[in-house]
């Protein structure tokens, strides 16, 4: 019975070796086959003296990369590279000979050997095919960038089977750009720029790699999903990285930190287009860039600072602000030498300032705070074109000067100090108010602006002082108003001039609060000025510091001349009144002592309350009795005597003909027209003897 027993098992035994299953401990050896390298190819192990494939499957569910960790402990790798199953080892490494092992390992990865790994039975089929034949890398994967603006920058190539290759673009993106900076030990650089369509020129050889997937943390490509092996690409889809800061410059501005952005790329300096996209977040990421952090920086689109030349190579960048390169930045696909991607002209090339600060100065004022805005650009200065202007943008303006802005403080438009010269480097300009430059608020700036006009050009006065000066008066408050302007005094007209402009002139004499006795009117013949009148239908509301506040013609309209000259007296002084020509003293001809001489008065609307007001100034008492006389009643003046003024149009309650609203130096009147007046009718002179 015992030899029956131990026949039967040595015939059992005989007959499981022939079908080719044999226990885990009769594995001995592993090797690579056809990966050029040591560390990569086709896994075979020897039992029995014969060399056999394993069974993968496409899917890696058979063996797996934990399993491969074993396999290269195995192979004398231990953990010195990754631990990668390729599912498709026969296009890579070439189909084995001979058996193929079918089995699940099920390795934990701390096994020593594949053996160690399960102790089941191993089945071994000479008949299995050897499509899904297992290939492992026991190696990190080599890679390298060629053709690059930097050391860190290029085409992606790995080195595979002795040849570097490159890698299709098909679904790259900026994480695997950061994976593979990674591998390549860029870790601190803070860009990881994916580029596709052979940004950096085609490579050549077979392309074994496509379809990468990477999270971004991997530190070597083949820990993110990937296609290995044959596929449809070409190198027109050559994938590159750029894992360095970008190349950064700017050009033609008139300081080391303004101009226009240009980038180095592709070989080449090329610039970014100023579509609709660009805003402050992409100017603080560029300023950052090239090592200014001020929060005041702005931008400009349009070619401010000059067209460049080259591609347009970045456009619709969409930065957040909290990039450190316009790498990381949203954008469409950059465009290199040769490429058309981009639909955006050099006429759009955007311009950076990042200090936020414009070259600004005033010229042809009237004092160091007033005169032409003018700004540094394109190396020489320019003009603002007073379209749009207004308080706001001028409080920017003397906030720029170093000047404060207050109410008195006011602006000029149509060339007032002058035309400049040069380009009108900006127009529309509409500031809230609180920013520190004007590069900050909204306008249309050069070269939008080539169809305005120095006519248009604005000015400033940040402290409000308009140098003035009576003439040809008895004394300091009385005279001929002129003011300085353009280097010259000139006057105003009296065209429209009423009460509340002279309120204004005569509290920019320094009288701030005018009695109800000062008065204005158009300045005699020998009291007329010379030169330029300055400005003329005066609006003013009472209330401003200076004529410049006030709305106006300004220069005055041509139909103004010197004997429309505007002549105030600001101390309320009441005119010099004469009775001339009469039975006595409280009757006869009105005379005016009238800007150094006596004059009559017409007698167009002459009424009894003008005449009121008339011996009101020549303290008569009851003077509301007095009586109107018209038609020279009491004789022609002299004809070389002045016809001072008509249409007094008094309310009998002034107390100098100033506060009423005549028309002074009337044409059309004749001395057979002077007036007079009876100051006490029913009185008799006193007789005397």
């Amino acid at each position: 019975m015992y030899l029956f027993q131990r026949t039967l098992i040595v015939c059992v035994c005989a007959w499981i070796v022939r079908q080719g299953t044999l226990g885990a401990g009769q594995i001995s050896r592993a090797r690579l086959v056809g990966g050029n390298s040591n560390g990569t190819g086709r896994l075979e192990l020897e039992y029995n003296g014969e060399w056999v494939t394993i069974y993968g499957s496409y899917s890696s569910s058979y063996f797996k990369n934990i399993d491969a960790k074993v396999a290269c402990r195995m192979l004398g790798f231990g953990n010195s590279g990754v631990a990668f199953v390729y599912t498709n080892a026969p296009d890579l490494f070439g189909e084995g000979t001979g058996s193929v092992l079918n089995h699940r390992f099920q390795c934990k990865g701390n096994e020593t050997n594949l053996r160690q790994c399960d102790t089941s039975s191993w089945s071994v089929s000479p008949s299995t095919s050897h499509t899904y034949d297992v290939g492992i890398s026991c190696e990190p994967t080599q890679l390298r960038l060629a053709d690059g603006d930097t050391p860190q920058s290029g085409r992606v190539e790995v080195f595979f089977k002795g040849q570097w290759s490159s890698i299709c673009d098909s679904g790259f993106d900026n994480e695997d750009a950061r994976a593979i900076c990674n591998m390549l030990g860029y870790h601190d650089t803070g860009i990881a720029k994916a580029f596709t369509g052979s940004h950096f020129g085609q490579g050549a050889g077979d392309m074994i790699l496509s379809s990468v997937n990477c999270k971004g943390t991997e530190t070597d490509i083949k820990m993110c999903a990937a296609t290995w092996g044959k596929n449809n690409c070409n190198h027109r889809k050559d994938a590159g990285v750029n894992c360095d800061s970008t190349p950064i410059r700017l050009v033609n501005g008139p300081t080391n930190s303004s101009g226009r952005v240009e980038i180095l790329h592709g070989g080449q300096w090329g610039t970014i287009c100023g579509d609709s996209n660009f805003d402050k977040y992409d100017v603080t990421v560029i300023c950052k860039m090239l090592g200014i952090y001020s929060p005041n920086a702005f931008g400009h689109r349009n070619a401010f600072y000059g067209e460049g030349n080259g591609n347009v190579i970045v456009s619709s960048l969409n930065c957040d602000g909290s990039e450190s390169d316009i790498a990381s930045c949203q954008s469409y696909a950059w465009s290199v030498p040769g490429s058309s991607s981009s639909s955006c002209s050099h006429s759009n090339d955007v311009g950076v300032n990042c200090d936020g600060v414009t070259g600004i100065r005033l010229m042809d004022g009237t004092s160091e705070q007033s005169g032409r805005v003018e700004i540094f650009h394109n190396g020489h200065w320019g003009t603002i074109s007073d379209n749009y202007f207004d308080n706001h943008d001028l409080t920017v303006i003397c906030r720029m000067m170093g000047y404060e802005y207050s109410s008195k403080s006011f602006f000029m438009k149509g060339g007032h100090y002058g035309n400049g010269i040069g380009e009108i480097v900006a127009t529309r300009l509409q500031c809230n108010g609180a920013e520190s430059d004007i590069g900050q608020c909204s306008a249309t700036w050069w070269p939008q602006t080539k169809t305005e006009s120095h006519t248009n050009d604005v000015g400033v006065n940040c402290d409000g002082v308009i140098p003035i000066k009576l003439l040809e008066g008895d004394n300091k408050t009385t005279g001929r108003v002129e003011i300085l302007h353009n280097g010259k005094y000139g006057t105003i007209c009296s065209r429209s001039f009423n009460r509340l402009d002279l309120t204004v002139v005569c509290r920019m004499m320094g009288i701030e609060n005018i009695p109800q006795d000062a008065y204005w009117y158009p300045a005699a013949t020998y009291a007329q000025g010379l030169g330029e009148i300055v400005v003329s239908d005066l609006n003013c509301n009472g209330i401003e510091h200076s004529v410049g506040q006030c709305r106006g013609t300004w220069p005055a309209y041509s139909s103004c001349d010197h004997s429309m000259d505007v002549f105030v007296s600001c101390n309320g002084a009441p005119e010099k009144l004469r009775l001339v020509n009469g039975k006595n003293s409280y009757t006869g001809r009105v005379e005016i002592f009238h800007a150094g001489q006596w004059g009559t008065i017409c007698d167009d609307s002459f009424d009894r309350a003008d005449a009121v007001v008339i011996c009101r100034i020549l303290k008569f008492k009851n003077p509301e009795r007095a009586v109107a006389y018209s038609q020279a009643h009491f004789g022609q003046g002299n004809q070389t005597t002045h016809i001072v003024a008509s249409h007094l149009h008094c309310n009998g309650l002034e107390t100098n003909l100033g506060q009423c609203t005549p028309s002074w130096n009337p044409t059309g009147c004749g001395h057979n027209e002077d007036i007079g007046v009876d100051c006490c009718p029913g009185c008799q002179d006193i007789i005397i003897g």
